[in-house]
């Protein structure tokens, strides 16, 4: 596995804007277009937000590329998932976020965490679809 981390983050609410912030930047650095970097910024900050409001008011965004797709990966420390832990957002969630995010992305997994504490949701897309 080819893995390139552009960022690692941990934030809370008051870091929000510093998340949208960081996030551009380091997609602009990695040679994103515009249009689709202000697209898959817009769906990261989404479930930023999601793990603050529903994952326990933290979480921690990791941005990183393998295997020609690039990953956002958000985890916080809520109470997990209902059911058996992985989910796509749109069959199992009602939560618009997410939807957004998904719709933004076309990719969005949830994971449960280890012990059923926690979220991961991971944003997902192929790198030729988004490099200048």
């Amino acid at each position: 596995m080819n893995e390139n981390c552009l960022l690692r983050l941990g934030f809370t609410r008051s870091d929000l804007p510093l998340v949208r912030a960081r996030v551009a930047e380091s997609l602009f650095r990695a040679g994103v277009s515009e249009p689709v970097r202000g697209t898959f910024v817009q769906a990261a900050l989404e479930i930023a937000c999601n793990a603050i409001v529903h994952g326990g008011g933290s979480g921690h965004l990791v941005l990183h590329v393998t295997d020609g797709e690039l990953l956002c990966e958000v985890t916080d420390h809520g109470p997990g998932l209902p059911g058996n832990g992985t989910a796509q957002a749109t069959s199992t969630h009602s939560n618009p976020g997410l939807r957004l995010a998904e719709a933004l992305t076309g990719r969005l997994k949830l994971c449960r965490g280890p012990g059923g504490q926690g979220t991961s949701a991971t944003l997902a897309v192929r790198l030729e679809a988004v490099s200048n």
